[in-house]
């Protein structure tokens, strides 16, 4: 064959895989309500930017049956090109193609794109629907192979990576998922599980659904392995670009500046009136958060896991920042160990990109009683103690009410070298609160008194004085005690302070010791 006729197969075998498993296989994936992988990269990049690497790729399988059986490259497509005007590369698994199965090819594609957001320095977004590994061609490979898992890990902290399970994803596509950095499930048809319905059956007799193995209900409700749920293909993908758009395109660059017309002194009456007046009255800190962000608007991340917990993306003044909020409408704000988790994983991230991190506070401490011990508080509260030692980015801390005992701490506390401190006139501090405190220090006087409800009364009342915000302020434990419609520029003027040590080159947040 000459190469003029070398030219027309070229254009026949592209035209071939772009039609991916078919048109039975197409209308099938649709009527599931799943886009195809073709469509899913056509709605994540800019138009016309996109290049795609191995398309004329194909299985190694060596069974007899598969010698002529079409496999259009061999069920992944990858490439790169701009998402909002940066680039990116892409691994979207084809469900059309053998189930989007991983095949010998399949992971050479996938190893050959993760080096290169490794060499390039890129985002590296993952659309996964596919079936695991394929059982024919890797059956008889031996030990297996770890690498790919590795080089996932090895970027982690480098370039963002995420990943959007949009089929039931099982074996490595559910486990490569699963090591990603910020990780979406599409509700309905994304599942993520080690082994589906079949292999559980099989393994230990268990008669489960696919929802119920690895739905988002499971994954971003319960474990947390997943951290947002989407209501479609188009809304993932429309929350893997707003969460970008928060990162910089690797740890060698500071997070983009996105100018804004909302004024950085603007000051909402508003604010004066969600904290209630009586403290054990429950308030939605979702409020505070959008009167003082940019444009009333933000990213929240993992909002149905630990859910006493806000973790949030969002900008002041145009900076990318971190917001980490306790939410007393949930279990008063108290961090229980999935509130830890999240918050540790939400600091290492936010300090790999250099963004910045807002601490709002309102915790009675850590959550206690059996249950809190048997779920591993302890240690997972100490986690987060890790990851601010090693967060080298601008820290400011709001203390709205509560700030007791180690949750206190956790949510960058007295000493964590904070650009600013500040208190609203409604804070309260303590090791713990004054009842409580009242009844550990004087058990004895109490149980004796004549009247124990006015003994309490009367020590809780001596103690008074000494919990609020202006104590605080009088032994400089907080920078300043502020009108609450101060908090957002007092907020911005702080970190526009922090951020004069970027004049520095920025580079990747080193690892140190062995996270517990």
């Amino acid at each position: 064959m000459g190469w003029q006729k070398g030219v027309e197969e070229l254009y026949r075998r592209r035209a071939r895989a772009l039609e991916m498993g078919g048109q039975e296989k197409v209308r099938l994936q649709h009527e599931q309500g799943k886009l195809t992988a073709r469509e899913r990269i056509n709605l994540l990049f800019d138009q016309g930017t996109f290049i795609e690497y191995g398309m004329l790729a194909k299985s190694q399988s060596n069974r007899p049956e598969m010698a002529n059986k079409p496999t259009p490259a061999d069920a992944v497509i990858t490439g790169y090109g701009k998402i909002n005007g940066r680039m990116a590369c892409v691994i979207a698994e084809d469900f059309t193609v053998l189930g989007g199965s991983v095949g010998i090819t399949h992971m050479l594609k996938n190893m050959r794109f993760i080096q290169l957001a490794q060499d390039m320095k890129v985002p590296i977004v993952w659309l996964m629907d596919g079936a695991g590994a394929r059982a024919e061609e890797t059956i008889n490979m031996g030990l297996p192979p770890v690498t790919h898992f590795l080089e996932i890990a090895r970027l982690s902290g480098i370039a963002p990576q995420v990943g959007v399970a949009m089929g039931p994803c099982s074996g490595d596509s559910s486990l490569q998922t699963s090591l990603l950095e910020f990780i979406i499930q599409v509700k309905g048809h994304g599942m993520l599980f080690a082994g589906g319905p079949p292999v559980v059956y099989s393994a230990i007799g268990e008669i489960i659904s696919k929802e119920d193995l690895g739905g988002t209900n499971v994954h971003c409700r319960i474990s947390g392995v997943a951290d947002n749920e989407a209501e479609s293909d188009e809304h993932a993908i429309s929350l893997v670009k707003e969460y970008l758009s928060y990162l910089p395109l690797n740890a060698y660059e500071y997070p983009p500046y996105k100018p804004t017309a909302d004024k950085f002194d603007r000051m909402d009456e508003e604010l004066l009136n969600i904290v209630p007046e009586q403290f054990m009255e429950p308030y939605d800190m979702k409020q505070i958060i959008s009167y003082i962000v940019d444009d009333c608007n933000f990213f929240e991340i993992k909002p149905y896991f630990g859910a006493s917990l806000i973790t949030a993306l969002a900008r002041l003044g145009g900076h990318s920042v971190g917001i980490i909020a306790n939410q007393p409408n949930v279990r008063a704000g108290a961090l229980d160990a999935k509130a830890a988790m999240k918050m540790r994983h939400f600091i290492d991230l936010c300090s790999s990109y250099h963004i910045p991190l807002i601490f709002l506070v309102d915790v009675p401490g850590v959550m206690t009683g059996s249950q809190a011990e048997r779920e591993g508080t302890l240690r997972a509260g100490l986690a987060v103690a890790y990851s601010l030692a090693y967060a080298d980015v601008p820290k400011i801390t709001v203390v709205i009410r509560k700030a007791f005992g180690f949750g206190g701490a956790a949510m960058c506390g007295y000493g964590a070298r904070q650009a600013a401190v500040f208190a609203w006139p409604s804070a309260d501090f303590g090791a713990i609160p004054s009842k409580g405190g009242v009844l550990a220090i004087y058990k004895k006087e109490i149980e004796t008194a004549a009247d124990p409800e006015a003994k309490i009364k009367e020590l809780e009342a001596q103690f008074e004085e000494y919990k609020g915000p202006f104590s605080a302020a009088a032994t400089f434990n907080v920078d300043d005690v502020i009108d609450p419609r101060e908090t957002r520029p007092k907020i911005i003027r702080a970190l526009e302070l922090a951020l004069n040590c970027r004049s520095k080159p920025a580079q990747p947040v080193p690892r140190f010791g062995v996270m517990p």
